[in-house]
Order: structure tokens, then C-alpha cells, then sequence
């Protein structure tokens, strides 16, 4: 049904423009005529591919097909845009009393008003200060009216309206926060050279002109204007396909090479080591020159950002240098050649060609050596591959000319662990290092490397708003809006909070465990897939809870995918159901390969279930993809979505356990905590064999976790039968009637069910004061499983001020809901495992451990809490986000103390690729420990103090000899209810509410 479209608000709402007066609105289509569009291109080439692409946008808006000119002659209304300074846009500029002089000099900033023609018509008239910022205009004017970035790379469909109009009033773009802001098509064997030589553009058969055109049309409507090509395209490199370059110059982009590809170079299939010799600057330097300069001459006309230094062949590292400090005498070596070469080449003053340096892997090293790199030449920091941006500017390099910028990772290829498929990139931890760069002033480049584009969709334009306008996101909170505003855009403001908070929680279990590293693997060594760390015994049962979560995103994602309108189904599938559905089937096969051989060793009759349950997942995969290959779009997309990155293990069906049973019969029980107990072999005490096995072996007296009225809960008993053909009925009868059972009777066979989780709880209003004993007594197959179940007596009795209690040994602490915390300190809700870290302040400065005054003053937070256990030794694990050292002259330590003992030093700081390092990575997770405590049951008080800046704080758990460890944050054994603590006296303390 057609429909009308008033756009007036929409760029405000995305924080793009300022308002400076109003002139009513402005009609541009009212169901009859399609606007003129009239361009002004004089020294601006690009602004004819604008005004055709806003011609195909209103074609699919109106139905109608509008005029492209030269000139505003015809009839109807008109949209013209041009340059500020050319004659013609500045003589209507005058005729209507418009001031562009504040756009002068200014980088890709435009201006917008509605203004009379000679003829008498209204016209929106779009000025920029230079080509990029008038193409900006355009393509804000476009979404504005209706149309999605993503319309052609996620097929959101163009609907036809019956009416546009637009704000008509004066109105200044913002200078971008970010001067030079891009992407990086990398390892694009896997997807985009498949879809684009066998789909896209099959004669060509390669990645050419035509792919990149689709991409810069992209970049255009994320306001992107520079791009680093793909460099390992399995047939010919960028530069080697006619039109390439020409195409980018035709959009107006800017061009820049990655890390490894010196001065507009593909080093991959541009250097041949047969006929050129080896890519050595020490041994072959006339020819390496030569190789640079040719390149200058060849492509030096265009606007170029230069990569300088040297690295291999390949992302290697550099030839006949060593060491580091070898490294850094011959990079300053190459920087000098290569900066002569380019003065002498184009002409230019060379600290006025935009230049730029990356000590990505092996180069920091080489950095940290005393490298020197030209004043003008900007510093582009990489991250870590994972999210964490290795290091940025220090007061001294702050003050250098050429600035600083960041290369951002949401796809990889390498160690420990690839991950090509599915882009899980956590928007909060992107916010919280992209910010933390922007407060550095890392400002002159943001590159993003986003593999094949495709699925990254959502986290590419996340990473560009952000560098187009980083004042808009000025904390987490501004990310979920962004990505509920972003699902509202394509998919209607109706669905849009439910597809956003389906891809939040997705991420939220990314963080956790990334889907692509559930198999734990790793890439280099290629190792093969084993069983995941998640605990089944402990904790409600956290393999199934996450599993769960999971089935939970998918079942919802299914229902919205029936509910939306044909137009959106295929846009739906791309952008939300094809990740949610392969990122639960991973988890579902890799959760139940844990279950399936604990299940064996346990002699469930229903292990080979789970077995069966791999395979089942394992085909929904292939299923995915086949769906995305060949049917969404029509088979638009067919070859872009590669199922078996560089075929990893992990990405291959996996050998699913098959379990035949035995000749035991009878039921069995499982107990949360550990306990396994089998009517037909559980004996009076444990053997020494029988001590030392895992607890899911385990056979002992069943008794669950006790239950604490100030933490409630459940707890979960396992039944099951050992014989795939027998038949059980079973029984579960409390003998207390403030113990609760979900289920009372029922039946184990091969027909039902082959085993059947019961919940028990207490009914706190019923439930005697003080501890206490029960049981619930279970029948299963005409013989007894009893089951004790204990209430314990609360420690806040005797301490009513902690807001924590010790459960089953643990003391489980999350950072943000900490009792106190001091000035330094804030809260950014959103980020980590537990819904929110306390992070340090990114500007303070780095405090010394052993100066006692500094300490004093030092940012603290703590928490209090109270134990039961006696005797037996604690250990305090400190769980932190893996962010690295703000600058060179930071670490990433705080000081620990429990109660008045000592302070005791944790230093995070872990170098990238240390086996520390490699751990963090994966699981988002570093823990350093206070061991060997001992604390005499009642209060306690554990205090943090940040020493370095910067420093994200997720959780503290203080765990006794024994107690059950989980993968993921333990359930928080804060208290229900709990008043929190008065402010201290101090006044740099404040009382969090929460």
C-alpha cells in the first residue's frame, strides 16, 4: 500500500545536522511528478554518480522516473545540489539571501536550504564545501526520505510513498570527527571473490570495477571516504584489473593500502620473487624503489593515503632485519627513500601528502625500540585483532602533526583463533575503545576491516557513525539506541526494539564465548575440536542455560521472520536470522557434544540422543547457508556466504559420539553440585578411584546445593534411565511442604522421554526460620532415590550490613553493584559479562604502587561481604576486561586489600601473543588472583584501587578449597533486597544506587 512519507525529523534524530532557521515544508513529490534533479559538477566529476543515485532512490520512491539535468528548465519541483564556491550554486546562493561563507575551508560539510528559482519554483538546494560534503548532503537527503544504506548489500526494500516532503529550513552539516574513515575488505577468498567472480560479475571472474562499484556506493551512503582494497583475491590484486582505481576516483574516494601494502601496492600478486627477486629492502633496494615509484607515477594523480614503512610478503614480517632495533634503523632508512620519492614523483611538498604508519604485530616492537617516524606521518594503532586497541598516543605523540588513528578488527584471520563467519564484535566494547581513541585524540583515520561486508553489516555502520559523529554516542546507552534506531530503519519502528534486543543479547552471549571459538580450537597450530568449559553441574546448570538463551533468540527470531511483511523477509534473513540461527546451531552442537559424552560416561540411555542432536545441528548450519547462497535474493548472494573458513575443524561436520548402552537397568539420578547417584552400584562412602573423578562421574550420597533465603533460586535434579527400552515410572514426594518440586510423577522410556529435569525450590513464606533439613524422596522404577534438601542460616542475621553472602563457597561479587564507589570511578552499563563494568577514568594518570600518598588518593570501590567457612583457605579472583595499556606510559594494575590486611598489587598487563594474552582473547575474561586466604567466618570488606587508567573491572569472586568454578560469571550471591551501605564519611566516596 502506498504510503506518505513527511521526512523532518529523521536527521535530527541521527544527530546530523543543526537547525538554524525554518521555511515550512517543502514538497518534493505529491503523487503526480518526480522531482528535477539538477547538478552543478563543475570540478566535482562524482556529483554526477550522486544525482543518478538519488534518481534510482526516487524512482523506487515515487514510481516515477525523475529527470537528471544540467538545468533547472521543466516543471515540478527540483533538488539541486553542487559546490559552495561554483558560479552557479553561489549566484542562487546570493539571489536568495544564503550565507555559505561558513563552510569555507571547512572538510566534507555542506549546507541545505529550500530557495525560490528565477521562474518563481521552490527548490531544496544542497551547497557543499567540497565534493565529499555536498555527496554527504545527497546522501542524507536520501535516507531521509525513507531509503536504507542498505538497501542493495541487505536488500531493504525501496517502498513506493504517495507524498514526500522534506524540512525546507536552513540547515549546516557538522564537520565529521574523524577526517579519513573507511573499511577494509580482507581475507575476501572466503566470500566476496566467490560471489563476486562466479555471481556478480562472472565475466570478469574477479573482484573488478563492478563489485567495487556496489562498494563505494555503500561507503557513499555510510559517509565513508576512505577504503584499503582487498590485497588476497585469489585471481589478480586492485591494481592489476583495469577500472579499478578509476572507478574509486569516479566516486571520489579516497585510496589507501593496509598495513602490509606499501605505497599503494598488493604486494601478493604484484611482486613476483621469480623475475624480481626477493622482497628485501637490504638486498634488492634499487628494484623495491623502482616497484614504489612505479606505482606513483601510475596512480599518484588520484587521492591517495600512503602506507610507508615495510613489512613482508603477506602480512609477514620484513626481510634481513632481526631484531627490533634492526627493524627500526632500516625503517627509517625506507621512510626517508620513500618520502624523497614521493616529493620528487608528485610534486608536492611530501609533509602535505597524507602519509601513514601502522605498528601492527612485529612492527610495535620496532616502535617501542626508538623508531622515529616523520612528524607529518599519522600513527595508525592497531588493535589486537580481538577488540582491544593495542596502545594510543602519548602526551608526546600527541603533539605530532600528522596525528593518529585506528585499525579496528570485527573479522580475522590468524592466532589464536580465526573468526571469518559471524561478526560478534560486542557494540559496547566497540563504543568503549573507539571513544576511549577518539578522547586521545586518535582523530585523523578509522579503518575498519570487515572481511566479505557480509554479515558485518550492523557493526560496519556502527564503527562509521561513530567516526562520522562520535558526540552523538557519548556513552553505551547511545549504542543500544543506535541499534534500536538501526533495526526501526529497516525493519519498521513496530519490530525495531524487538530485532535490537534479539542482537544485543546475541552479543551479549558472543562475549561470553564467541560462537567461531566454541570448539576451542585454535588457527596456528590447527588444533581439533574438543569439549567447551561451560559447567553442567554447577550453577543451574550453565551449558544448559546458555543453550537455552540461545533456542530463546531463535524461536523469537523465527516468529518476528513469519510475522514480517514479504519486503522485509529477505532483509530479515541477511541481517538478523542467519546470525542468530548459525550462532545457536554452533552452540547447540558444541553444548550438547559436552553432554552427549558426559551423558555416556554417566550411562544415560539418552547420551546417543545428544549425539543425534550434533548432527541435527551441524545440518542446520549447512541448511543456513545453502539458504543464503541460493535462495534469499533469489540467489543474488549465491558463493558470498563460505561455510568452512580456510577449512578450520571447527567449521567442519563434526564426528558425533554414539552411545549404545550397556546392560544395566534401572534408574539413576543426577544431583545439581555434582552428585551422581545410582540405585544399583551407589555404595557407603567413595573409593580413592571414585574421589578423583570429574563431578559429573562422580557416585556419592545425592544432596543438593543448600538453599539461602536471601539469594532464593532453584536447583535441578536429573532422572534418567540406563536402558534405551525400559520403562520407569517415577515419583517425587517432598516431605516438608515448604519444599517445592515442578513435577510430581511421571514416566522414563524410549516412547516419552529417556530422562526428565526436575526444579526444586523453597516456599519462603512457609519455610521454618534458622536452618533446616528435608528431603525429597523420589521413586523411580519401584525404588528409592531420596533426595536431602538443606536451608541454610543466613550470615546477614548476625551481619545485616553486607550486601553479599558466601553460597556452597563462593562469594560471588559483580563490579557494578559494588557498596561504595570513589570519584575516578563510573559505571558503564552494557559492557562485559555481567551487564555492566566498573571502569577507571581514561585520563587519569598512572599512580605509583609504592608511593604511599598517591595510593591514598587513589579511585577505590568495595564491596562487603560475609563467609561461613572455617579453617579451609580463599582465593579472590579479580576479573577484568583484557583492555590493554592506554598509552606506552601505562600498565593495566589495581591494588587489592581484604579488610585492613596489606595492599596487595595485580598487574593485567599482558603482551600480545603471551600465552596470558592468548586465554584473555578468546573468553574476554582476565583474572589475576589473591591466594592462600584465610578468613575467620562473619563480615568482610574488599577494596580495589585503580592505579592506571582505563582499567574495566567485571567481578570478584572469592572462592573457598572446592568450591564449583564456571565459565562464565558465577551467579551473584548478593543478598535480595539488601539496603546498601550509607556514604562513607569520605567525601570522595558516593553511595550507587541501583
Amino acid at each position: 500500500m502506498p504510503r506518505q512519507i513527511l521526512a523532518v525529523l529523521t536527521l535530527a534524530a541521527f544527530s546530523l545536522l543543526a537547525s538554524v532557521s525554518h521555511a515550512g515544508e517543502l514538497t518534493l513529490f505529491d503523487g503526480q511528478v518526480a522531482p528535477t534533479i539538477v547538478y552543478d559538477d563543475a570540478k566535482a566529476p562524482p556529483l554526477g554518480k550522486a544525482a543518478e543515485l538519488l534518481a534510482h532512490d526516487l524512482a523506487a520512491l515515487t514510481g516515477k522516473t525523475p529527470v537528471v539535468a544540467r538545468n533547472a528548465a521543466g516543471q515540478g519541483p527540483v533538488v539541486i545540489f553542487g559546490l559552495a564556491r561554483s558560479p552557479t550554486i553561489a549566484a542562487l546562493l546570493k539571489a536568495n539571501g544564503v550565507d555559505a561563507t561558513r563552510l569555507a575551508g571547512q572538510w566534507e560539510t555542506y549546507g541545505r536550504a529550500q530557495v525560490t528559482l528565477p521562474d518563481g519554483r521552490p527548490a531544496l538546494l544542497i551547497f557543499g564545501a567540497d565534493t565529499r560534503g555536498t555527496i554527504w548532503g545527497v546522501m542524507d537527503l536520501s535516507r531521509e526520505m525513507g531509503v536504507s544504506p542498505w538497501e542493495w548489500w541487505a536488500d531493504v526494500k525501496i517502498r513506493q510513498v504517495d507524498r514526500v516532503a522534506v524540512d525546507g529550513a536552513l540547515r549546516y552539516s557538522k564537520t565529521p570527527s574523524v577526517k579519513y574513515r573507511g573499511v577494509f575488505l580482507n581475507d575476501e577468498e572466503f566470500g566476496l571473490y566467490p560471489w563476486a567472480s562466479q555471481t556478480n560479475d562472472p565475466k570478469l571472474h574477479d573482484i573488478g570495477p563492478k563489485t567495487y562499484a556496489r562498494v563505494y556506493e555503500l561507503m557513499w551512503r555510510l559517509k565513508a571516504n576512505t577504503f584499503w582494497p582487498g590485497m588476497r583475491g585469489i585471481e589478480k590484486s586492485f591494481n592489476q584489473i583495469p577500472g579499478n582505481a578509476e572507478m574509486a576516483q569516479s566516486y571520489g574516494l579516497v585510496r589507501a593500502s593496509s598495513h602490509a601494502e606499501m605505497i599503494s601496492r598488493t604486494n601478493i600478486r604484484e611482486w613476483d620473487v621469480e623475475t624480481m627477486g626477493p622482497y628485501n629492502i637490504f638486498e634488492n633496494r634499487k628494484r623495491v624503489m623502482d616497484y614504489w615509484r612505479q606505482a606513483v607515477r601510475r596512480w599518484g594523480k588520484d587521492e591517495n593515503m600512503y602506507t610507508v614503512g615495510m613489512r613482508g610478503i603477506e602480512d609477514r614480517p620484513m626481510q634481513g632485519a632481526n631484531t627490533p632495533q634492526d627493524q627500526a634503523r632500516a625503517l627509517e632508512q625506507v621512510f626517508a627513500e620513500q618520502r624523497r620519492m614521493l616529493g620528487e614523483e608528485l610534486k608536492t611538498p611530501v609533509d602535505q601528502v597524507p602519509q601513514v604508519f601502522t605498528p601492527y604485530k612485529e612492527v610495535l616492537p620496532a616502535y617501542d625500540s626508538g623508531l622515529k617516524v616523520p612528524d607529518d606521518v599519522t600513527l595508525n594503532w592497531p588493535d589486537d585483532n580481538y577488540g582491544y586497541i593495542r596502545r594510543l598516543s602519548n602526551a608526546k605523540e600527541r603533539a605530532r602533526s600528522g596525528g593518529s588513528g585506528v585499525y579496528y578488527h570485527i573479522s580475522y584471520w590468524g592466532y589464536p583463533m580465526s573468526y571469518l563467519w559471524l561478526a560478534n564484535t560486542h557494540p559496547a566494547l566497540m563504543w568503549e575503545e573507539m571513544n576511549k581513541a577518539y578522547q586521545y585524540d586518535a582523530r585523523r583515520l578509522w579503518i575498519v576491516n570487515v572481511g566479505d561486508i557480509k554479515p558485518g553489516e550492523y557493526l560496519t555502520q556502527l564503527f562509521l557513525d561513530m567516526a562520522f559523529d562520535n558526540d552523538a554516542y557519548p556513552n553505551v546507552a547511545s549504542i543500544k539506541r543506535h541499534l534500536e534506531r538501526w533495526a526501526s530503519e529497516n525493519f519498521g519502528a513496530a519490530d525495531g526494539a524487538r530485532i535490537a534486543d534479539i542482537l544485543w543479547r546475541q552479543y551479549d552471549l558472543a562475549f561470553t564465548r564467541n560462537p567461531e571459538f566454541m570448539g576451542w580450537t585454535t588457527t596456528k597450530p590447527v588444533t581439533p575440536v574438543r569439549q567447551t568449559e561451560f559447567n553442567m553441574a554447577s550453577f543451574g546448570d550453565e551449558n544448559a542455560r546458555r543453550r537455552a538463551a540461545y533456542d530463546d533468540l531463535a524461536a523469537q527470531s523465527a516468529a518476528l521472520m513469519q510475522s514480517l511483511p514479504a519486503d522485509r523477509k529477505d532483509a530479515f534473513y541477511e541481517l538478523v536470522k542467519f546470525p542468530v540461527d548459525m550462532a545457536t546451531a554452533v552452540n547447540q552442537r558444541q553444548l550438547d557434544l559436552d553432554r552427549s559424552i558426559a551423558y555416556a560416561y554417566q550411562h544415560r540411555a539418552s547420551a546417543d540422543a545428544y549425539g543425534q542432536n550434533i548432527l541435527d545441528a551441524q545440518a542446520r548450519i549447512e541448511a543456513g547457508g545453502k539458504a543464503f547462497n541460493e535462495t534469499v535474493a533469489g540467489g543474488k548472494w549465491a558463493g558470498i556466504m563460505g561455510m568452512s573458513p580456510h577449512s578450520l575443524p571447527f567449521y567442519k561436520a563434526p564426528s558425533a559420539p554414539s552411545w549404545t548402552g550397556g546392560e544395566e537397568a534401572g534408574c539413576a539420578a543426577f544431583a545439581e553440585g555434582g552428585s551422581f547417584y545410582d540405585v544399583q552400584t551407589a555404595i557407603p562412602g567413595e573409593s580413592e578411584f571414585m574421589r578423583k573423578l570429574p563431578h559429573l562421574l562422580r557416585y556419592a550420597a545425592p544432596e543438593l546445593p543448600a538453599f539461602h533465603p536471601e539469594l532464593g533460586g532453584t536447583r535441578y535434579v536429573d532422572l534418567f534411565v540406563k536402558d534405551k527400552t525400559a520403562t520407569a515410572q517415577w515419583t517425587a514426594t517432598p516431605d516438608q511442604p515448604w519444599i517445592k518440586v515442578s513435577e510430581a510423577a511421571g514416566t522414563l522410556s524410549a516412547s516419552s522421554v529417556l530422562e526428565r529435569r526436575l526444579m526444586v525450590s523453597i516456599d519462603w513464606a512457609s519455610a521454618p526460620r534458622g536452618a533446616t533439613r528435608g528431603t525429597v524422596n523420589i521413586q523411580c522404577g519401584g525404588a528409592p532415590l531420596p533426595i536431602p534438601v538443606t536451608v541454610v542460616l543466613a550470615p546477614t542475621q548476625a551481619t545485616p550490613d553486607v550486601s553479599f553472602i558466601e553460597a556452597d563457597r563462593l562469594v560471588s561479587m559483580y563490579a557494578a553493584h559494588a557498596d561504595q564507589v570513589g570519584q575516578g570511578w563510573s559505571v558503564l552499563e552494557g559492557l562485559g559479562h555481567t551487564g555492566a563494568v566498573l571502569r577507571s577514568d581514561i585520563k587519569m594518570r598512572s599512580i605509583d604502587a609504592k608511593d604511599m600518598a598517591a595510593l591514598a588518593s587513589a579511585p577505590k570501590a568495595s564491596w562487603r561481604f560475609s563467609t561461613v567457612t572455617t579453617d579451609d583457605p580463599a582465593t579472590l579472583r579479580v576479573v577484568a576486561l583484557p583492555i590493554l595499556p592506554v598509552t606506552s606510559e601505562n600498565r593495566m594494575r589495581v591494588a587489592v586489600q581484604i579488610d585492613d590486611e596489606p595492599l596487595q598489587l595485580l598487574d593485567f598487563t599482558a603482551p600480545e601473543f603471551s600465552a596470558r594474552w592468548l586465554e584473555r582473547v578468546q573468553s574476554n575474561a582476565a583474572v589475576e588472583t589473591v591466594q592462600n586466604l584465610r578468613l575467620k567466618p562473619g563480615p568482610h570488606v574488599v577494596t580495589i584501587h585503580a592505579l592506571d587508567p582505563g582499567f574495566a573491572l567485571d567481578r570478584l569472586e572469592l572462592a573457598f578449597v572446592g568450591a564449583a568454578r564456571a565459565y562464565g560469571p558465577a551467579p551473584e550471591t548478593r543478598v535480595r533486597g539488601a539496603q546498601l551501605l550509607a556514604a562513607a564519611a569520605s567525601t570522595d566516596f558516593k553511595k550507587v544506587v541501583h
